[in-house]
């Protein structure tokens, strides 16, 4: 589910726009990403709805378009907290980001929800915020996500 080539640590973005291009780069050179402003813009309007912002500094974007070639999950860790408009207005400094093809199915709606139940636990952030490596977050992801 989440690969350790896709967690980028002491992401560098002053703005959420900056945070979420610097994660949707890293899926274009995986190769699951064809167009990097059309998915930006996917994700930033889906932030439009509603704040993804989760609480605990953690934010769960994601988006839906053809620019995906497959659906991808992301986690980055930020250098500093960036503003989110989180539901308990605390900035943001992990996220989880969900890329998914225009024409699939709901699935994201798995993973989000997934991620979401986890996320209220305080030592499952906890243990991210701890990590200090790709590899350590993407096994302990995988292991907790099963």
């Amino acid at each position: 589910m989440l690969d350790a080539n896709n967690v980028l640590m002491g992401v560098a973005a002053p703005s959420q726009e900056d945070v979420v291009r610097a994660v949707v780069n890293r899926a274009r050179e995986d190769g699951k990403v064809t167009d990097v402003d059309q998915t930006v813009q996917a994700v930033l309007a889906r932030e439009q709805e509603s704040t993804t912002g989760f609480g605990k500094g953690v934010a769960i974007p994601h988006g839906k378009t053809n620019a995906v070639t497959e659906p991808v999950l992301l986690f980055a860790k930020l250098a500093q907290p960036v503003e989110w408009k989180s539901l308990d207005d605390r900035p943001v400094d992990m996220l989880f980001m969900i890329l998914v093809p225009e024409q699939s199915a709901n699935e994201h709606l798995q993973i989000l929800a997934k991620l979401a139940r986890k996320l209220m636990h305080n030592d499952f952030v906890e243990a991210l915020r701890d990590f200090t490596t790709a590899d350590e977050v993407a096994a302990y992801v995988e292991k907790e996500l099963a």
